[in-house]
This record gives structure tokens, sequence and C-alpha cells, in this order.
């Protein structure tokens, strides 16, 4: 099976194994425990398979030359079956006459499984994506959509599939049930790819398969048909997707170039969407009316839950709106109550997490009207939703997300305004607050001219066990943002809470093994944090405070503190996760781990 992975398909008449490797480079992001690569060649099937990265394969791949008609290519983020060469993609049938890869999940693979093997099929591996190949093989009678459409009504799950057969050497077969799968035309050539970005040519008609619908592609064109095998007409679109470098520069890792392009990254974010004179913001696709929505709900996965969370207390600020963030994947068994006056905010890097997809789509089968705010043009969820706002932080090689992050703050923040400017905002107290977002890329630079300091407190705290970061109200998600960065990258024990709440449990956990993180952005409880940290002092813990400028009492009880520009409560979330980022990066640099590829994670979660 194949949950995040990345699916690349490739017909030309040169170089198909070569921009195959290289399409699959750029969706690497969406696994990397084993990768693999299946081709066509006078009359017969070629599988290459490697496990790990796909560094791993393109060695093996280096020196052959292979003039495949077809091509398709995987890399796997493992959970049906361990990772090894047996369990990864392509997959063949039992014969070896078709080739698959598969990004999803088959629900009722056992029971298929059973059903085959009682016809004598035997299995080669313990996956799921292999009772799809022998089903479709099964199901084969010399016309492979035919095949294709028949194995798929008995399976039960959510899929992209991308299929080659020996007797079909100019077609790769095509079809989806929820997850990605985009075909890009060219007049000489056709790509496939589980995200778009991933195409070799920008200049390409685009073709978004919708659920069931099955793709026949050839070298210059597409056929799709429906569910019923009716032919559908189609028009391509054409986005334009921003030019990709993947190269780290410089840089050690893509992660850091990315902490260090976040000025630049935020500046984009943010350019064209305001008014200054008016103290307003101005989105391209939402233009909301006074009292047209009179509750906000924000929907997000893991980093972009955070985002959400802080979003929820400014909209409740300035626009004096409840609002509430939901994790996804929780909200989608909720029972809220929520309608046509319900504003459904989901957030997400990738516009491909499928929790997020999910409760965006029963909000808004609930009367609800959804924007989406996110990275990638084009995305299926912004293709679901009634308005959408595009981050345009640039493409996020690492795994682990920073800019994307704080792009969604800052875009967040300018809809926080324009929801206040419609009601209990004036313009001047607008003005005010546009000012400071519009200097948060010269804030980001002042933390990020702080990164040797923060490399001396990563050397020091490096090799303790335990890291426990607090704060309050906007802190708090702070915290929340910044434990996680740590865990995902150095693989420390990393927790975050609400600094009062400390007392009413998890104080007991305090001891010399564990670094107290006192996130003091919030200048409305400032004095409550000194309290709490006075609490952990006279505890024995050991405390590393970031703090603004003006903050001397704090400065004095802590062992190590790192001074961060002054801004506003609602903002300052922004410059203390950059700081955060920072020093989950160093930390993880001393305990030498895969900072851009962390263990068991994928970029864009595509399963529930």
């Amino acid at each position: 099976m194949g949950l995040m992975c990345g699916i690349f398909g490739h017909i030309g008449k040169t170089d198909s194994i070569k921009k195959c490797l290289s399409g699959l480079k750029f969706l690497e992001y969406r696994g990397y425990d084993s990768a693999g690569i299946a081709g066509i060649l006078e009359g017969e099937m070629l599988y290459f398979k490697k496990k790990g990265k796909l560094s791993a394969l393109e060695k093996t791949l280096a020196d052959r030359s292979l003039p495949f008609t077809a091509t398709i290519g995987h890399t796997r983020w493992a959970t049906h079956g361990i990772a090894n060469i047996r369990n990864a993609h392509p997959h063949a049938d039992q014969m070896k006459n078709l080739a698959l890869v598969h990004n999803g999940i088959l629900e009722n693979h056992q029971e298929l499984r059973t059903m085959l093997e009682k016809k004598g099929i035997v299995f080669e591996s313990d996956t799921d994506t292999e009772v799809i190949a022998q089903l479709i093989a099964h199901s084969y009678e010399g016309d492979l959509a035919n095949a294709v459409r028949g194995a798929c009504s008995l399976m039960k799950g959510f899929w992209a599939l991308a299929i080659i057969h020996k007797k079909h050497p100019n077609q790769i077969i095509v079809t989806r049930l929820e997850n990605p799968l985009i075909v890009g035309l060219s007049k000489q050539e056709a790509y496939i790819s589980s995200d778009p970005y991933a195409f070799q040519e920008k200049d390409l008609d685009l073709f978004y398969l919708k659920n069931h619908e099955i793709g026949v592609v050839s070298r210059d064109s597409i056929q799709i048909f429906d569910q019923e095998a009716r032919k559908v007409e189609v028009v391509p679109e054409q986005i334009d997707f921003p030019e990709i470098n993947i190269d780290k520069g410089d840089y050690a890792h893509f992660m850091l170039k990315e902490i260090f392009e976040q000025p630049k990254a935020i500046q984009s974010s943010i350019h064209n969407r305001f008014v200054l004179d008016k103290g307003d913001a101005d989105f391209e696709d939402f233009h909301p009316k006074k009292g047209e929505f009179t509750k906000i709900i924000l929907l997000g996965c893991g980093t972009s839950w955070h985002a959400g969370c802080i979003a929820a207390l400014q909209f409740e600020a300035y626009a004096k709106l409840p609002a509430q963030a939901e994790i996804a994947s929780e909200y989608r068994y909720k029972q809220t109550q929520i309608d046509a006056k319900t504003l459904v905010i989901a957030l997400s890097q990738s516009g491909e997490t499928l929790d997020t997809i999910a409760a965006a789509r029963k909000a808004k089968e609930s009367g609800a009207k959804i924007l989406v705010i996110c990275n990638v043009p084009g995305s299926t969820l912004m293709r679901t939703a009634d308005f959408s706002i595009s981050l345009r932080a640039g493409p996020e090689i690492s795994v682990c997300s920073t800019k994307a992050y704080n792009c969604q703050l800052a875009v967040l923040a300018l809809l926080a305004l324009k929801m206040g400017r419609l009601g209990p905002i004036d313009q001047k107290q607008g003005e005010e607050f546009l000012k400071e977002i519009i200097h948060l890329p010269k804030i980001v630079e002042a933390v990020l001219n702080q990164e040797e300091t923060l490399i001396h407190l990563a050397q020091k705290y490096a090799r303790l066990s335990n890291f426990f970061f607090i704060g309050r109200q906007y802190m708090f998600p702070t915290s929340l943002e910044a434990a996680l960065k740590l865990k995902e990258i150095s693989y420390r024990n990393a927790f975050a809470y609400p600094a009062g709440e400390l007392k009413h449990g998890p104080i007991a956990l305090i001891d010399p093994s564990c670094l107290i993180i006192g996130m003091c952005g919030n200048a409305l409880t400032y004095d409550k944090m000194l309290s709490n940290l006075m609490e952990v002092k006279a505890r024995g813990g050991r405390i590393l405070a970031f703090i603004p400028l003006n903050a001397p009492e704090i400065a004095k009880i802590a062992d190590d503190f790192l001074l961060l520009p002054s801004v506003s409560d609602s903002l300052a979330s922004i410059p203390y996760s950059v700081a955060s980022q920072l020093l989950a990066y160093y930390i993880a640099k001393e305990h030498g781990t895969d900072i851009d590829q962390p263990r068991n994670l994928a970029k864009s979660v595509t399963v529930e």
C-alpha cells in the first residue's frame, strides 16, 4: 500500500526513465521508505526497486540505457508490509503482464486476496497494492481500461492508480478515488503525477481526474471515461506554477534554507493584499460583507491546526466573532451546529491532506461556506472551496513545515483585520495593526540574526531527555508548534502546555533532566508567566526563556534567555516560532538526524 506515496509516470520518445526519476525526486517528500520504476521495453515488462531513499534507485539505473515506451514510478511511505524490496512498488500480477503504482488504501484487501488465492493466484508481497494488480489482471480480457473499471467496482477504500501493460506499450491507465492524480500533456509527451509541481514542463495542458474517472493516456492525448464507460469531454486547465529549484544552495539542509527564506515568503504572502490608507485587507477571491458570517471554524492538522488556534484568538479579538480551531480528523465526527452564516477556513500546506478535505466537505454539506488557505494552486482542497487564498510561500522541500506555517499566520492576521474592519475595528486601529503586519519580514530578519545565540543554546541543551514548552494565550499554540518541530526532526521528547495549567499535574515532571522553555511573548499575561516560571525555578527546573526586549524580571530567573523583537501579542507567534525552528534545527543537527526527511514521516498526509 502507498498512503502518502508519490506517483509519477511518463510517455515520450526520449529520456523516460530520467524524467520519471526527476519527477520522483520532487515527490520524495511523500515517502522515502523505498522507490521503484517499471517500464515496457520491446514487449517486456522490466522492474527496478530499492529499499530506502530514491538515491539508491538512481544509482542502480545510472549506467543503464533503457528506452522505455511507458514508465511509471513510485516513492513509498510504508504501512501494509515493512519497508523492503518485496513490498516496494511497482507491483505486478502473477504473470508479470502488468505493473501498477498506488497511493491510497484498499480497505477490503484481505477479502479480495482470499478470493484470488482460491482461484490459484500466488502473492509475492504483504501489500494491499499487489491485490489490486492481481485483481486487474484477473479481470483483463483485452481491454485494460475495462479491466481497471471492473476491479475498481469491487474495491473499497481510496486510491490513485497508474497501470501499464506489456500488450499496451504506448498507454498508461490512470484512475482515482479521493487521492490526487493529475495528467499533463504537451504535443510530444505525457506526464502523470500526484502533484503537478513535479512536472518537468510548466506549459502543459492539465487534466484533473474526478473520482472514479478512468484516463487512457498516450504520448499526445488523453481519453477520459466515467464509471459507466461513457466518454467525458473535458477542457484542459493551465495553471501558472512558480518555478521550482530543488537546490539547497549553500545551506546544509532544505529546512534551514526555508527558515531563512521566511522574510521573503511572508512578504510574498501579504503582497497586494492590503490597503494601507484604509487600514484594511483585500483578497483576490474573498470579499466578505458586513454581517455575512456570524461564526468561524478553522480546520487543520498538525502545524496547520496550530496556525488555526492562533487565528481563532485573533478573530475573537479583532472581529468579535466566535471562532474555534478544530483538528480536522476529530471534527469529522463532531455534531457541530453550523449553517450558511458559518465561515469554515480550511488550512493546508499541500491541499491534499485527506482529513482536512473530508472535514471541509462535511462542513460544506451542512451549508457552511468554505475558504481554503493553501500553498499549492489546483490542489484538491483548493478545488472544493467556495473561496481560496494562495499562500504564495513557494515550495517547501523539507518535510518539516517552517515558512508555510508563518505565511499562514501572516495571511490569517490580514484576514482577521479584514473581518474586524467589517465591524468593531475603526480605520485608525486597522492602520496600526496593518503597519505591524507589514513590518513582519523585518521582525523575522531580526530573529534570524540571532542564529549564533541559538546555535550555542542548542549545543548546551541538546543532550537533555525532555523539553517542556509553556506559554499563555497566543504563546500556548506557539508552544505546541515549537514542541512539534523539536519532536519531528530531533526525536526528542517534547511537550507543550498552557503555563497556568502546570500546577494541575504536569509540574510533577519537573526535574534537572527537563528543560522548560518559557515562551514569554504575550504582554497581557507577562506577570502570570513570571509567576509560572518562578514555580518551575522553585522545583529545580532549568529554564530557557524566549522574552521580549523589555522583560528584565524573567531574564533574572532564567538559566538562559533569548531576546526577541517586541511585537503585539497577536503577532508575536511569528518571531517566537522562527526562534523555536532554529533551536529545533540545531538540536537535531547535534544528534545527526535526517532533518529534511525525518523517520516515519511524510509531508502530504493523504490518509485518514
